[in-house]
This record gives C-alpha cells, structure tokens and sequence, in this order.
C-alpha cells in the first residue's frame, strides 16, 4: 500500500481478551472502526498458545496532512514534524482510552510507539499498542510485503 510522504500511518493493535465469541469482538470494535475507517484490518481469534486470550485486531489507519498542508507548503508556523506527527497520534490516543503522553517520538520526529505497559492501563477497545510513522506503514516501512522466519520471541 503506498502513502503520501505527508500521511500520518498508524497501526492500533488490539485485544479484547474477556470476549468469547467473534460477534462480541466485532461488535464491541464497531464503534471504533465506523469512527476510524481504517484503510485495513486484520481480525483473528487469539491462539491457546499465546500471550494473550480472546480477539486480536490490528488497524491501519491513515491521518493525511491538514487541509491544504503538503511538507512542500508549510510554513514555521505549522511546525515540526514531530507537531505533525503528535496532532493526529494525541487524538488517536485519547479516542482508544490511551494516553498520548506516553507517545515515545523517534529520534527524527516521524514516528513513535505507544506502548501499553500495564494491562489495567489499558483502553476499553483493548489498545495495547499504538505504533505511527510519517509516509509509510510503521510495520512495513519499505511498502514490501514481509516475510519473516523468526518466532519474534526477541521482541517481548
């Protein structure tokens, strides 16, 4: 999927983990994703295995620039990159119960994690994680598909 350089890319991951069926995870989410429309969404039952119980989802929503504002076309005023990166992650934050404060901004300014340590921090969709980048998908920031051998068991 390709994105404008000035796009907001997010993806929200989330987990209701004290559902039992798939319906009560659709609905419980459609608030949300009627609100968001996100570009994409995976939905899956969590494995037995696993670290968490119950439904997973994971959204791609996309924030392009304000009205009339490009990275060609923006002036002091608009503000860094960071600005733009936190304006539209800040709503996104608040919207899924999380707290935008602790939005942790790359060391360029054009992406970030939210990470939920704490599970009682937690949203009432499930946020758990808010990952963002400007230009591209977070997870894929190449725009190639992935595929990737490794169980990801370095990353928890």
């Amino acid at each position: 999927m390709r994105f404008s350089p000035d796009d907001v890319v997010c993806r929200v991951a989330l987990n209701l983990g004290w559902v039992r069926t798939a319906e009560e995870a659709l609905r419980a989410w459609l608030p949300l994703v009627s609100e968001l429309r996100p570009v994409s969404m995976r939905f899956e039952e969590a494995g037995p295995d696993g670290l968490r119980r119950g439904y997973l989802a994971d959204l791609l929503v996309v924030f392009p620039p304000p009205e009339g504002g490009t990275a060609d076309s923006r002036t002091v005023e608009d503000g860094t990159a960071r600005d733009r990166l936190l304006a539209p992650v800040g709503e996104l934050a608040r919207r899924v119960g999380l707290d935008p404060a602790a939005f942790e901004v790359d060391e360029d300014g054009l992406g970030g994690a939210l990470n939920v340590k704490d599970e009682q921090d937690g949203s009432p969709y499930g946020a758990y994680l808010v990952l963002a980048l400007t230009g591209a998908d977070p997870l894929n920031p190449e725009g190639e598909q992935a595929d990737y051998d490794d169980t990801g068991e370095d990353l928890l």
